[in-house]
């Protein structure tokens, strides 16, 4: 079933439900002029929950396209860590601290949002890096290459196995490198993952404490996330740069 968008959400919330009958009810009922005023608080009882944080993380998170296996268990927990954070400054009774807090929720967002779209494109090269695994045995195909080349005897036939050859072996320099790159990421993903669990476990001490405390210890913890953030770019630019199968 497909995930109802924070709109949808807000109006058929019981609570705007309720509001819209009595509101048409007071209409009818009562006085008319009663009705606009009650339909304009309806609509803004739908703009402020639609708008409401924690369902549009949900509905964002809930939309996501599958990721490769490799990386959706990693991703999971990134995006896990970032419901973590949001979570545990909910519950703080103290709006101070929840202002001190929320740059590196800001950060975070952004981050794994970052992760993910990164992620979802090296998913599609995943996906075609098993096909071209299976479909192809480059050393059984370079070997018989390399004896076809050694034994022909004219000219002509030399120069097509040696193209043949040199195609061959490029393709499995390529393929071998996309095999890299994909562990490299996973990796990355994965040291990525570890120091935001770092951030998280920071942030679940700061329940209780003063906001005045608290600020110092925020920026190094925004540190970490720029730095991952940082290290995620670099290697979005490099992808950038490199070819894919």
């Amino acid at each position: 079933m497909t995930p109802r968008s924070p709109f949808l959400t807000a109006l058929f919330h019981p609570v705007n439900l309720s509001m819209l009958g009595l509101t048409l009810a007071a209409g009818v009922c009562s006085a008319w002029w009663m009705a606009p005023i009650g339909i304009l608080l309806w609509l803004a009882m739908i703009f402020f929950i639609a708008r409401d944080p924690g369902l549009q993380m949900t509905f964002t998170r809930q939309n996501r396209q599958p990721l490769a296996q490799r990386f959706q268990i990693r991703f999971e927990r990134l995006d896990r860590a970032r419901f973590s954070i949001f979570n545990a400054m909910g519950q703080a009774k103290s709006p101070a601290l929840q202002r001190t807090v929320e740059p590196l929720q800001t950060a975070l967002d952004e981050m794994v949002e970052h992760a993910y779209q990164i992620c979802l494109r090296l998913t599609a090269i995943d996906n075609n890096f098993a096909v071209q695994q299976l479909s192809n045995n480059f050393d059984d195909e370079i070997a018989k290459m390399q004896k076809n080349l050694d034994e022909a005897t004219d000219a002509a036939s030399r120069t097509e196995f040696a193209a043949t050859l040199q195609s061959l072996q490029t393709r499995q320099a390529q393929l071998k490198a996309v095999g890299q790159l994909l562990t490299r990421f996973e990796t990355q993903l994965t040291g990525t993952t570890s120091a935001i669990d770092g951030v998280v476990t920071t942030v679940a001490s700061f329940q209780g404490r003063d906001a005045k405390q608290v600020a110092p210890k925020i920026q190094p913890l925004l540190d970490i996330i720029q730095t991952e953030q940082t290290e995620l770019q670099q290697f979005d630019d490099e992808l950038e740069k490199s070819s894919t199968i």
